[in-house]
């Protein structure tokens, strides 16, 4: 599946436009992430565009994923399924093993975080973000409390420090910046 395939399956799923443009700024960073780690940017992105599609149809954080997986199941490879399973781990039990899931556990949590950072700028724009300001608010337990930094740093278990990962994931966003609005 390529990303204007993915995106057209979120949109029959997925209603509220920021939960849409939360699954584009997932995808943006897992093709920055792939493109640094030499994997395939754009399965690593699809993984991250459809990593939430059953969001708005799950009932409990229980089913988040299961539903995912049985929405996508013949239309991606089951290593994408296990990828998304493996986002919602707590919940599915499908191990955290792989670079792709490390990649797609951290991009989701550093989403919220850098989203948070671009609306605490005068212009609201992901352009005034710098990496010191990202890194300094990183380690802010009181900014973007939501953003669950535990998570974030599972970039260490892919090699990256997490300020080569909170770099690659600003430039990531900053390139879909206008598709999001930031």
């Amino acid at each position: 599946m390529d990303r204007a395939k993915a995106i057209e399956l979120v949109r029959g799923y997925v209603k509220k436009d920021n939960n849409v443009k939360h699954m584009l700024a997932v995808g943006a960073v897992m093709r920055g992430l792939a493109r640094r780690l030499g994997e395939d940017e754009e399965k690593w992105e699809v993984t991250g565009i459809l990593h939430d599609i059953d969001f708005e149809v799950c009932g409990r954080m229980e089913d988040h994923a299961k539903i995912a997986a049985s929405i996508l199941s013949g239309k991606v490879s089951e290593e994408v399924i296990e990828a998304i399973l493996a986002h919602n781990h707590e919940n599915t039990g499908v191990l955290v093993d792989t670079a792709m899931k490390r990649a797609l556990v951290a991009s989701d949590a550093v989403s919220g975080l850098l989203v948070a950072a671009a609306l605490v700028t005068p212009s609201k724009k992901l352009s005034e973000v710098k990496k010191e300001s990202l890194v300094k608010k990183f380690r802010s337990k009181d900014f973007a409390r939501g953003a669950d930094r535990e998570r974030i740093r599972v970039c260490e278990e892919i090699g990256l420090s997490v300020e080569d990962f909170l770099e690659i994931a600003l430039t990531s966003l900053q390139e879909i910046a206008e598709e999001i609005n930031l």
